[in-house]
């Protein structure tokens, strides 16, 4: 009977071992024999999470659910947890159930081996504490950003060079059309409400104030 039985479950493997290859290490794929209970562990992976081998006996939780009767209306049960885990890990755990005739004679269970990402989400808990408010505004697509300049000229500078990492070029080899966008770039920031913008901007791209005034008349007319 448990041969047989043992024979019936054998075609799920391939199933463990495709579970244990996209779960990945954290998570332990067991497949249980629940007609030979004292060594109900037929297949295995990632048993570094509890230790086990093939023969191995079911857990008290396989156990409990065999004492009080398994539920034939349901396929799977989740989310329930191994509190006594011996190497104190936070395990959340899963069980799919595997019918033959209609009688559930085996189960799939996957036990995933939280505590890992419970520290991640602790640091990551403690960041959002010192990040603030920026936090909240993470993802959104409307933030705002603000480059500090501590000077009219570094204002331009920072600006303008904005755009030279855009077009992948240095400030130098901007042709014409390359500086009138500059300028058009600078007005769109308000770079042009500041006194002493004009002569800044023509320095930093090696054009004539006149240029720079005459590039701005064709800007604000447009």
């Amino acid at each position: 009977m448990n041969e047989a039985n043992n024979q019936f479950l054998s075609q799920y493997i391939p199933f463990v071992d495709f579970l244990a290859e996209i779960l990945g290490r954290n998570s332990e794929i067991v497949l249980h024999n629940l007609k030979d209970l004292d060594s109900s562990v037929i297949a295995i992976r990632n048993n570094h999470i509890s230790n086990r081998q093939v023969g191995d006996p079911a857990t008290d939780y396989v156990l409990r659910m065999v004492k009080q009767g398994l539920d034939t209306k349901k396929h799977f049960s989740t989310n329930y947890r191994d509190i006594s885990n011996r190497n104190n890990q936070k395990i959340k755990s899963a069980s799919l159930y595997l019918r033959k005739n209609s009688e559930i004679v085996g189960m799939i269970c996957v036990n995933t081996d939280e505590t890992l990402f419970n520290e991640i989400e602790k640091s990551v808990d403690a960041l959002e504490l010192l990040l603030g408010t920026y936090q909240d505004n993470r993802g959104k697509n409307n933030v705002s950003r603000e480059t500090v300049s501590r000077s009219v000229e570094e204002m331009a500078q920072n600006i303008v060079m904005e755009l030279s990492i855009q077009k992948g070029i240095s400030i130098n080899q901007f042709k014409q059309d390359d500086k009138y966008e500059a300028i058009q770039k600078l007005f769109d920031n308000g770079f042009f409400l500041l006194k002493g913008a004009v002569p800044e901007a023509s320095v930093v791209l090696k054009i004539s104030e006149p240029t720079v005034y005459r590039y701005l008349q064709n800007i604000k007319g447009s």
